[in-house]
C-alpha cells in the first residue's frame, strides 16, 4: 500500500482501493481507470486538470492490488457500478457532480459500463458529462448491421489470450499459462523494467522516440522513470492476488453493454454527453480500428489519432484533458 492509497470499506464487505488529488472538495469529479496489471495511482495533475480544478479520482479496478475481486456469482460490470456509487457516496455524499470518466487500455471497459449503466445500478450516471477512451476495447461481440469484426485487427497474442480460443479452453488454461510467463517478467523489479521497456518502449518509432523525449523535457520525467513507475505499479498490483488478470477474457466477451449494446443507448444516456476516443495509428494492443468503429457507434463522438503505438496518448495527454475538459 502507498502512502497515497486510500481503502474504502464497500457495503457488500470487500475493500476498494484508490487514490485522490486536486480540489478534493471540489464537485467535479474525474475518474481514471487504469488498464491491466496496475493498480490505480496519481503521478501528476495536467494542467488542465488543475485549472479545472477537479476532485481526480483513480480507483484501483477489482482484482487487482487492494482492491478485492468481485463476489461471487455478480457481474464485473454491477461490480463497477456498485464501487464507484458507494466511493462517490463516500467522498461527496448528497452531492450534485459533474462528472467526466475516463479509461486508457482495459480501463476503458470500466469506463463504458459505467456509461452505459441504468441509473438503477448506478445512479450518479445521471451526472455524466463526458467520457475520454484512451486506447479502447470494444466489445467483444459480432455487430451483425456493420460487419464489424473486433478479432479482425486483433494480434495472434491477443487472439489467443483473450479473444474466441480463450472463451472455449477450460479452467482458464491460457490465462494460466500467460500468468506463468508474466510471473517471471515481474520476479524483480530489474525484470519488470526490462519487460515494459521491450513491450512498449523498444517497439516506438523515431517519430515516437522524439514526442517520448519532448514529453519528459515537459513533464521533468528523468531517462527511464516512466518505465520504473510502470514497473513498480504492475508488481503492486499482483502482490495479493492474480484474479484481476485472469479474469481478463471473462470480462471482455460478457455483456457489459447491459444488453443494449453500443448504439443502443437511450436519450437519458446520450443527450448532452459527449465522447472523445484516442488511438496510437500503430497500436497493436487496441488498435484504430477498434476506435474508428466506437467513434461510429456513440453518439456526439469523436476520434483523435496520434502517430504512434499503445501509449502514445499519454504523451499528448496534457492537451486531450485540455481538449476533453473544455466548454
Amino acid at each position: 500500500m502507498s502512502s497515497r492509497e486510500q481503502l474504502l470499506d464497500l457495503p457488500n464487505g470487500r475493500l476498494l482501493a484508490y487514490e485522490h488529488a486536486g480540489d478534493l472538495s471540489s464537485s467535479t469529479i474525474v475518474i481514471f481507470f487504469s488498464g491491466l496489471l496496475s493498480v490505480g495511482t496519481v503521478a501528476r495533475l495536467a494542467p488542465a486538470l488543475e485549472a479545472k480544478g477537479v476532485h481526480y479520482i483513480a480507483p484501483t479496478l477489482p482484482g487487482y492490488g487492494n482492491t478485492n475481486p468481485p463476489s461471487p456469482g455478480t457481474s464485473y460490470s454491477t461490480t463497477i457500478a456498485g464501487d464507484i456509487s458507494a466511493l462517490l457516496n463516500h467522498l461527496h455524499p448528497d452531492s450534485e457532480l459533474e462528472l467526466y470518466i475516463s479509461g486508457g487500455s482495459f480501463g476503458t471497459v470500466p469506463t463504458q459500463m459505467l456509461y452505459g449503466a441504468p441509473f438503477e445500478v448506478f445512479p450518479q450516471g445521471r451526472y455524466i458529462k463526458r467520457m475520454l477512451l484512451l486506447g479502447a476495447f470494444p466489445p467483444f461481440v459480432e455487430d451483425k448491421d456493420t460487419g464489424f469484426d473486433y478479432t479482425r485487427s486483433m494480434c495472434w497474442r491477443d487472439y489467443i489470450s483473450v479473444g474466441p480460443p480463450s472463451r472455449f479452453i477450460p479452467f482458464r488454461m491460457f490465462q494460466h499459462l500467460a500468468k506463468l510467463v508474466i510471473q517471471s517478467k515481474l520476479a524483480t523489479p530489474e525484470t519488470s523494467e526490462i519487460f515494459y521497456r521491450e513491450f512498449l518502449f523498444d517497439k516506438m518509432g523515431e517519430e515516437e522516440k522524439k514526442l517520448y523525449q519532448t514529453w519528459r523535457d515537459k513533464t521533468g520525467y528523468e531517462e527511464g522513470q516512466l518505465v520504473r513507475e510502470m514497473a513498480a505499479n504492475s508488481r503492486r498490483s499482483v502482490e495479493k492476488t492474480w484474479e484481476g488478470f485472469l479474469s481478463t477474457s471473462q470480462v471482455l466477451n460478457s455483456d457489459w453493454g447491459w444488453g443494449v449494446g453500443l448504439g443502443g443507448l437511450d436519450e437519458e444516456h446520450t443527450a448532452g454527453r459527449r465522447v472523445l476516443i484516442v488511438a496510437g495509428k500503430d497500436d497493436d494492443s487496441t488498435t484504430p480500428e477498434w476506435g474508428e468503429y466506437l467513434a461510429s457507434k456513440y453518439t456526439n463522438a469523436r476520434l483523435k489519432l496520434f502517430n504512434g503505438g499503445h501509449i502514445v496518448g499519454l504523451f499528448h495527454l496534457d492537451e486531450v484533458w485540455a481538449e476533453f475538459l473544455a466548454d
